[in-house]
């Protein structure tokens, strides 16, 4: 189990009140403006008991969606660290964010984070953990970019996020509501091999393997060692909350719980299938949601964040760029109405790794773009030749170091499970979520779903061209031209 949140440091802030008349808040019910915890885990699957799990044991999690609003229907745009984050902060889909599409990217300054914006409005604006990253973000001029968060870095608080959470309230500007964004790193990997056997737990304590996997002692072991990281990440979370508790702020404080993408395992990170991109997300806020302990089955992508956010707080004036962004406000959701006009979320990815597939100055990418609407989820992919995982010549870099990857590899290419994490895929796959949430049937084959094949793809095509997405441009070859922070290998030399 990892026991200090590493990536990016710890930031422990507060900005000086702006000057300046407040504006009416504006927010469900007209409550007053909230303050908003913002907790964020690395890596993980809606693997909560709120959301049926019985193997992984998430009692603080739990409570807050029993005294608050949990989302059945949540996704993430793209499931890689860095795109997933650059959404979430600038409300728009990756491939909006030039650059910052691509995982292990130079972030463009000219996209502003919400954070930014509320560091603009002299908020208590505040951060612990991996924010964005990995990647390097400056700004115009070329300084570090600071995303909001002025002040100076600790980078050991102990085991407890309660530590940092309390130092930033005791500094924060009084009068003005606070933002503090807590980014855990569980349950990213590596993980203590069979720490789940140590905790106590069994195998056959999981119910259900996925399909794409073998249902073996491996594979349950090292979903075992997951469920260690998950419960983690929920002890992090009661924390903080702890603190709230103690500091007085937390009826009026909108708790967020979330994840940037699905678990780290061989067909889910990093993929767009519905392991990959759906992810959990719990909000609790006591003087501002209605009708407690409710869940909603209503479409919401990580996009829609950043608008929610700035809905609730106060601010009179947002920049020429936030003004732009794709996400929707999800407000009236949890004043316990359902006024969405949306009813269908987008998803893709273009270059995860830039090692995974050689062959440009900057690597290649496997760019692909999805629709889920009602029990469907369409997936175009651009590049069908190319490898999903990378090069097997190359590793399979694009999917992480695990045990159950290491089984899989071991059964060869004939092996069913391996083609079905690593092998290529179609140009088009169609998949009944209802029946087959595991994604191992592709309907667009048969000619019965062909039409719903060409709908959902001429849907989704006409929204990605709404958004400007250089792939409906016939530019998409702009995203394997971006530097990377991790560069190719030299050439080797010819003697």
């Amino acid at each position: 189990m990892k026991t200090l949140l590493t990536a990016f440091g710890f930031w422990c802030l507060s900005l000086a009140a702006a000057t300046g008349a407040e504006q009416a808040p504006r927010s469900p019910a007209s409550k007053p403006a909230p303050n908003i915890l913002f907790c964020i885990a690395d890596d993980a699957s809606a693997h909560f008991g709120a959301y049926g799990c019985t193997w992984a044991k998430t009692p603080n999690i739990d409570r807050l969606a029993q005294r608050g609003l949990t989302f059945d229907n949540v996704y993430t745009p793209t499931a890689k660290c860095s795109p997933s984050r650059a959404a979430i902060l600038t409300g728009r889909n990756p491939w909006q964010l030039e650059a910052a599409a691509n995982h292990q990217s130079f972030f463009p300054p000219n996209y502003p984070a919400f954070t930014e914006v509320f560091a603009e409005a002299g908020f208590g604006v505040g951060a612990q953990g991996k924010f964005w990253g990995p990647g390097i973000a400056q700004t115009a001029a070329g300084a570090e970019r600071t995303w909001g968060l002025a002040g100076a870095a600790s980078t050991k608080t102990g085991a407890d996020p309660g530590i940092g959470f309390r130092k930033f309230l005791a500094a924060r500007p009084e009068g003005k509501p606070f933002f503090y964004w807590f980014g855990s790193s569980n349950p990213h990997r590596s993980y203590l091999r069979d720490s789940g056997l140590a905790a106590g737990k069994k195998p056959t304590d999981i119910e259900q393997v996925p399909g794409f996997w073998p249902d073996n002692e491996t594979v349950r072991r090292d979903m075992l060692d997951y469920a260690v990281e998950i419960e983690a990440y929920d002890a992090e979370v009661g924390a903080l909350l702890k603190v709230l508790e103690e500091s007085g702020e937390a009826e009026n404080t909108l708790v967020v719980v979330t994840s940037d993408h699905g678990m780290p395992f061989p067909r889910v990170k990093g993929h767009n299938y519905d392991l990959s991109n759906r992810v959990p997300l719990i909000a609790c806020w006591p003087r501002g949601i209605a009708q407690p302990g409710r869940r909603t089955t209503e479409f919401i992508s990580l996009i829609d964040l950043a608008p929610t956010f700035l809905e609730l707080l106060p601010i009179e004036a947002k920049t020429t760029q936030m003004a732009k962004i794709t996400g929707a406000s999800f407000t009236d959701l949890l004043a316990g109405e359902a006024k969405r006009e949306r009813s269908f979320v987008v998803l893709g990815r273009e270059r995860n790794d830039v090692l995974a597939r050689l062959g440009t100055e900057h690597g290649l990418g496997y760019p692909v773009r999805g629709i889920r609407e009602g029990r469907q989820l369409y997936l175009h992919n651009f590049a069908p030749e190319r490898w999903p995982c990378g090069d097997p010549a190359l590793g399979l870099i694009d999917t992480d170091a695990s045990p159950t990857k290491k089984w899989i590899v071991d059964q060869g290419v004939q092996d069913p499970h391996w083609q079905l994490c690593f092998g290529l895929r179609p140009a088009e796959e169609l998949f009944d979520l209802t029946s087959d949430p595991d994604c191992l049937k592709n309907l667009v084959g048969e000619p019965k779903h062909r039409e719903q094949a060409t709908a959902l793809r001429d849907k989704l095509f006409a929204e990605l061209r709404a958004q400007g997405d250089p792939r409906m441009l016939g530019e998409g070859d702009r995203f394997d031209r971006y530097p990377s922070i991790k560069p190719l290998p030299a050439p080797v030399k010819k003697p």
